[in-house]
Order: structure tokens, then sequence, then C-alpha cells
């Protein structure tokens, strides 16, 4: 018994037995020709016979095809009895724990990073804003020297007080940073939360989420995942829902208080 093919065997089985055929339809016409020109020497038996193995060349080619009809079927069928079992033993064997000790490790993470970022962001808020408050204090301080300083010099009217002149204390110097001056410090707290001291550096406050967004565009360096990432960020609860239960207890370990450990 012949040995099953595969469909690329059975494939060149057929090109063989199709150039055999048209080889042997080739002989059959030009016996045929000769005869057709008067040559005495094609019998009747040799254009019968050649004929014959015409005929079979092409029975050979049905053949051919039959076997490749019986291969492509036995390879189809024999790929996906495979990938059956590859399915079945991948359901039988998935397991979301490694996923879900994962997903731990990333809260645990951004918690502390959320955390510490909120710390260092108030320590810099509260500094700035007492910066600012002295700076102000410093300026109203200054300012007012400078204008009774001019107003003693100019002389003072009879029956006014020095302190009458001083209306718009900012007018009297131009100068933003008294605090620089014997204190070498500057602080901001509006569109910009910082601190600085002069020669030795300063200290700019980002949110922690702006923190967070940074770190996490890092990591999703491949567009196609931080693309899908912003999806989901973007979903209304339902679709959350939808996509976090297709990972087995990934909903019960973002419903996990990270604050059960401490208590008790």
């Amino acid at each position: 018994m012949q040995p099953d093919l595969t469909p690329d065997e059975a494939r060149e089985a057929l090109d063989t037995a199709r150039t055999e055929a048209t080889e042997a339809a080739g002989l059959v016409e030009s016996l045929a020709e000769r005869v057709r020109e008067g040559d005495p020497d094609v019998t009747a038996e040799q254009l019968g016979a050649q004929r014959q193995l015409a005929d079979l060349a092409q029975l050979r080619i049905t053949a051919a095809e039959r076997k490749l009809d019986a291969a492509q079927k036995a390879d189809l069928d024999a790929r996906a009895r495979a990938t059956a079992d590859r399915i079945r033993d991948l359901v039988a064997d998935d397991t979301a724990e490694p996923i879900l000790d994962a997903v731990r490790a990333v809260m645990d993470a951004a918690r502390l990073l959320v955390k510490v970022s909120d710390e260092r962001h108030a320590a810099i808020r509260d500094v700035a804003t007492e910066g600012v408050a002295l700076n102000d204090e410093l300026g109203r301080t200054r300012a007012y020297a400078e204008a009774y300083a001019a107003w003693v010099r100019r002389g003072q009217p009879e029956g006014e007080e020095p302190d009458a002149r001083m209306t718009n204390w900012r007018d009297t110097t131009t100068d933003p940073w008294p605090s620089r001056h014997g204190y070498r410090f500057m602080a901001q707290t509006g569109t910009s939360l910082a601190v600085s001291m002069d020669g030795e550096g300063s200290a700019q406050a980002i949110p922690a989420g702006r923190v967070l967004g940074v770190v996490l565009r890092a990591v999703l360096d491949d567009s196609k995942t931080r693309t899908q990432a912003t999806e989901m960020i973007g979903l209304s609860t339902a679709g959350l829902d939808r996509n976090t239960g297709l990972v087995p207890g990934l909903a019960e370990v973002l419903a996990e208080d990270p604050r059960a450990d401490t208590e008790g």
C-alpha cells in the first residue's frame, strides 16, 4: 500500500502526471500528423498504443488530483486536531496568577509613587507658600523704609503722617525678589510651584498624577500598547468591568484594600 502523501508531495505528483499527459498527447498528435502527411510507416497499432498511453496519462491525472484532495483533507484534519489539543491543554492549565501577582506589584509601586510624590509636592508647596508670604512682607518693609526716607528728605508737611503716602507700596520698588537680598531665596506658588537658593539649586513640584503619567509613558514605549492603555483609561465603568472580567480574579485584586495589611 502506498504511504500517505503530504499535500506538497501530492502537488508534485500531480504536476508530474500533467506533464506526462501533455507529452503523451503531443506524441499522439505527432503520429497523427505524420499519417496526415502520408507517412506509410505509422501503423494503426502504433497510433492506437500511443492513444492508450495518452488516455492512461489522463487517468493518472485524475488519480493524482484525488490523492491531492485526500492529502489536503488529511493535513487539515491533523492540524485542526493538533490545535484542538493545544487549546484543550491551554484551557486546562491556564492561570491568571502571574498577572495578578504583577498587578499587585504594580498597584503597590503606583501607590508608593503617588505617596512619595504627594509628600514632596506638599513639602515644596508649604515652604513655597511661606517663602512667598515672607517675600511680600520683606517687600513691604523695604518699600515702607524707602518711602519713609523719601518723605523725610522732602520734609514732613504739617499735620501729615508718614503712612498716609503708603497707598501702593509696590510702586516704590521694582525688585520682585527682596527675599534674595540677605536671604538668597526665591519662592513661587502660581502656575509654577517652586523654591530656589542662589548658588545652591532649586526644587520644583510636580503633581503625583503627572509623575505617574510620565512613568507609564516611559514604560509603555510600544505605541500599540500605549494606545490600548489610553483606551482603557477613557472607558466607561461598564467597559472597564467588561475588560476586567477577561482576567479571572483581577476584579478582586483591584478591590483589595491596601490598608488591610496594616490594620488590626
